[in-house]
């Protein structure tokens, strides 16, 4: 997973200039006038193998609530725009079977998600489509990444219901018109940290699922992390009590907290009478925002 994936949220979106955006969003046109921190690239930047994250904000986007019946009123999003390298929009066969048992030990129910964009998770899961003939002759010239895009989608999807926020959770995945490389996903989420800390966390579980570094055990981690922090309520937790509740040594449990520092959720603290810990560092969840 490249640097620029899992650089705080912050980092990647506070004082860029919106910039002129090549692609418009074919499903989400009417949150163009939202839009803000959109890096403007060309296909031909992006690496071949690698996720980029464009954008990430957290509001109502009233303009796709059409998009998904099952959107809940009033309840906010998140909206994660990405690049996805051309080596990963190739990917149109399934997963193997390697890369499916990594994957559904970190979203066990994701072969269980009601989704209304054909078969695309079954068909990456390896299982059938509801029509293969007809997904055949729909297959695009150039592959877009749709399918890999809608894959983290679900990803997030699971992670946010996981952390126990919800009992359910919806989305919708957007393709650009002129633009094979980017897509708009929109989650729902009421927690502004949460939703962006899964979706970029979802993002990162996919590009390494598929060509980086097995990451998968630490992004297991975080999301046992974040349903431990968001189910309690706790304010900050010490490496040593976060190693106690993976069942992992104290390396993984502060890598998996460094991890989710870098994705906002929460922020390290020096803490040298914090008698608990060695470390001399707490991690304490991200301030609510106004």
């Amino acid at each position: 997973m490249s640097d620029e994936l899992l650089r705080r949220f912050r980092d990647k979106i506070q004082g860029r200039p919106p910039g002129r955006r090549r692609g418009t969003s074919v499903a989400a046109e009417g949150v163009m006038a939202e839009n803000a921190g959109v890096a403007e690239t060309s296909e031909d930047d992006l690496p071949a193998d690698s996720i980029r994250i464009r954008g990430l904000q957290h509001g109502a986007f009233p303009g796709i609530s059409d998009l998904n019946p099952r959107f809940q009123p009033g309840l906010p999003r998140v909206r994660l725009t990405l690049d996805i390298g051309q080596a990963l929009r190739r990917r149109l066969a399934p997963l193997e079977e390697g890369e499916r048992e990594r994957l559904l030990a970190l979203c066990p129910r994701l072969a269980d998600h009601l989704c209304g964009g054909g078969s695309d998770i079954r068909h990456l899961l390896g299982e059938p489509a509801n029509d293969p003939a007809a997904s055949a002759d729909s297959a695009p010239a150039e592959p877009d990444g749709l399918a890999l895009a809608h894959l983290i989608e679900h990803v997030a999807i699971e992670l946010v219901v996981a952390a126990g926020i919800a009992p359910r959770c919806s989305g919708v995945t957007c393709a650009y018109r002129d633009r094979l490389d980017r897509f708009d996903i929109f989650l729902e989420c009421a927690d502004p940290h949460l939703g962006r800390a899964a979706a970029v966390l979802a993002a990162a579980s996919v590009r390494d699922l598929l060509s980086g570094p097995d990451r998968l055990e630490v992004h297991r981690r975080c999301r046992d992390l974040l349903r431990l922090l968001v189910a309690t309520g706790r304010a900050s937790i010490v490496p040593e009590d976060a190693a106690i509740a993976l069942g992992c040594g104290l390396a993984g449990a502060r890598e998996a907290l460094e991890a989710l520092a870098r994705l906002g959720f929460v922020d390290p603290v020096a803490a040298s009478l914090t008698f608990s810990s060695s470390t001399g560092v707490t991690f304490r969840r991200a301030r609510a925002e106004a």
